[in-house]
């Protein structure tokens, strides 16, 4: 039988109330509620959302923070941003209010991704908006999440996320989830909202922007060369 939220707060109490009969040292009382709430599905969470129930709120956070932080850092990079814990709420907050737009339990992690797309793409859009004031704008350029990266790679990563960044911010969105990511075509074209003959065509643009700029780089001329999907293309 599936304990719910008030039979677990019984099971709680009477695990309590036994423990101090017998003198035991108290065991944290939000073990059986974390361990109950992972066991949900996601047609479960779905419905926790749908009814604004706390215990949903958090599991959502728990259950995929990693794939929106993730896909936010796939198409924005690594180095640069301190900002990340802001973009990760600010998909949270997107989420939460939009979840009644989901269909069922099997759509959430598609959807969950497609937010973040969203975010992503926002924030590309208001910082493009503002570039012109980029120089008065303090550098800071995180080095957590590289600091057991090679040298060599670290910097190729580097040059590509410059080459992204000229590239429109719909196709750049596409050819990370595409290329960085790993997505299939249905899967980015699920996450950007859009057709499948959309995402192609966005597709075919940005990677013909991408090997034209990428050839024009020390750096990733190398590394498209040693591939071999874009290795031999003129």
């Amino acid at each position: 039988m599936r304990l719910d939220d008030e039979n677990c707060t019984e099971l709680m109490h009477a695990r309590s109330m036994h423990e101090r009969a017998s003198k035991a040292p108290p065991r944290p009382s939000l073990a059986p509620v974390v361990r109950l709430a992972v066991e949900r599905s996601d047609a479960e969470l779905l419905d926790g959302l749908r009814r604004s129930q706390a215990w949903a709120k958090e599991l959502l956070f728990e259950r995929y923070a990693p794939l929106i932080e993730r896909t936010l850092r796939r198409i924005l990079g690594h180095e640069r941003h301190s900002e990340m814990a802001d973009l990760i709420h600010d998909s949270f907050v997107q989420a939460l209010a939009s979840a009644k737009q989901v269909r069922d339990g099997e759509a959430l992690p598609g959807w969950v991704r497609s937010v973040a797309v969203h975010t992503a793409c926002k924030w590309i859009r208001r910082r493009t908006r503002r570039r012109w004031l980029s120089f008065w704008e303090p550098r800071e350029i995180e080095q957590a999440d590289f600091s057991t990266v090679d040298v060599v790679l670290r910097e190729a990563c580097k040059r590509t996320y410059a080459v992204l960044d000229r590239l429109p911010t719909d196709e750049r969105a596409a050819f990370a989830l595409r290329y960085i990511e790993a997505l299939s075509i249905a899967e980015v074209a699920t996450a950007c909202g859009i057709s499948l003959s959309t995402v192609q065509r966005r597709l075919r643009r940005a990677e013909q922007r991408f090997v034209r700029a990428a050839r024009n780089d020390e750096v990733l001329r190398g590394w498209l060369e040693r591939g071999d999907r874009w290795g031999h293309e003129r």
